[in-house]
């Protein structure tokens, strides 16, 4: 007896092995397979748990680049032939039969169609040889209000309606399902203080809206430059691919924040190009309730406080100056630290005012090279002299 048992025991276990690898590819399952070889026909894999040989049709890569020996593809399987398996990555061309469609459905395998038209809706779309339909719903934010048509993508099988023959996609659950993967990915490879390239999707006041690895980014303005007040479309442009330093991650919020100015040269680095007392032409840029904001020149930007404008105190400063004037500035003071400086209008006046008067009093203006400042306090002096010789 005990001669018979282990024949028998070994017969039960090739059995469930065998049911096991069966049962481990049943139709539209799903696995993990290493590309073995690649041919004109067939890209040839052997799936990594259940040691399956199989092949996928090269014709899935007709429209991108084919995998390489050694590389790892996520495969569905399909069926047995012959002895010959057969798997998939998305179902394209001749392999869209009914019977693929309907294992589709059930399994969610990826299908290629190409939107034929618009429709009330949504779009028809072609899948081989049927015709399918996606909603607008189900067509992800990035492709709305654009022209599809011709456009060809991978689609989700959501409805098979055997009575009216009719097939519903989703293209939004692909779009989904890659954002997922990559969020896998991102989660584990980014980290605050990491840096990501990054394309300018849109241009705002308040900052940059990028494209982070198919995710949406900002780049707050106070991100984007170290100039304050900086126009950002002068300064971008949709499209522009641009290194950024992660400052937050907020994945379940789907918020995450950015910088560009470790990429950028900073003005307060080098050496200011102005001193203390110095008189500098400036334009105003700004006008805020506490001051107005004189650019000095493409780096730097200085604040004058209302009291130092010249304005009355209950005179408006918006009704004596407007942006884009030019105006003559004191330089108060330079903070390097804050990265600030100090203007005063009337301080500039004053100061240009007594240069005048001492070079009136070294020479003798004649009228034409007198200010009225000059003029006046020449009255006034020998209106003095006058009285004090009587």
């Amino acid at each position: 007896m005990k001669a018979n048992q282990k024949p028998a025991n070994e017969f039960d276990r090739l059995l469930e092995e065998s049911f096991k690898k069966r049962k481990s590819i049943e139709p539209g399952s799903l696995h993990e397979a290493k590309v073995s070889s690649v041919k004109s026909d067939y890209i040839f894999i052997k799936t990594i748990h259940s040691n399956v040989l199989g092949n996928v049709s090269a014709e899935e890569w007709k429209e991108e680049t084919p995998p390489k020996p050694g590389d790892t593809l996520s495969v569905y399987f399909l069926e047995e032939d012959s002895g010959d398996y057969y798997f998939t990555t998305c179902l394209v061309g001749e392999a869209l039969t009914e019977k693929n469609l309907q294992i589709a459905e059930r399994s969610e395998i990826p299908v290629l169609g190409q939107v034929a038209q618009e429709v009330n809706g949504g779009y028809e779309v072609k899948l081989g040889s049927y015709l399918a339909f996606v909603p607008f719903s189900q067509i992800d934010i990035e492709w709305k209000g654009k022209d599809l048509s011709g456009k060809r993508f991978k689609f989700i099988i959501t409805e098979i309606n055997q009575k009216s023959s009719k097939v519903i996609l989703s293209q939004k659950k692909i779009s989904d399902k890659d954002r997922d993967a990559k969020k896998r990915i991102l989660v584990g490879e980014l980290k605050v203080g990491s840096f990501v390239t990054v394309k300018v999707k849109s241009i705002h006041k308040f900052g940059l809206i990028v494209d982070m690895d198919g995710f949406d980014a900002l780049v707050p303005s106070s991100e984007a430059s170290f100039r304050k007040n900086v126009d950002l479309e002068k300064e971008f442009k949709v499209g522009e691919s641009l290194r950024a330093k992660v400052l937050s991650l907020q994945w379940e919020e789907g918020k995450f924040s950015l910088s560009v100015k470790d990429f950028l040269q900073d003005p307060w680095s080098q050496k200011v190009p102005f001193r203390e007392t110095d008189i500098v032409s400036g334009t105003v840029e700004s006008i805020k309730p506490f001051g107005m904001f004189v650019k000095l020149n493409e780096d730097f930007v200085g604040l004058v406080p209302n009291k130092e404008t010249g304005v009355p105190q209950r005179t408006p400063v918006n009704t004596v100056f407007s942006p884009g004037q030019k105006v003559e500035v004191f330089v108060l003071e330079i903070n390097p630290e804050k990265k600030q400086i100090a203007l005063s209008i009337s301080k500039a006046k004053e100061t240009q005012d007594r240069m005048e008067y001492q070079q009136y009093l070294k020479e003798e203006p004649s009228s034409s090279s007198v200010s009225s400042f000059g003029l006046l306090l020449k009255q006034s002096l020998e209106k003095k002299n006058q009285k004090s010789g009587k």
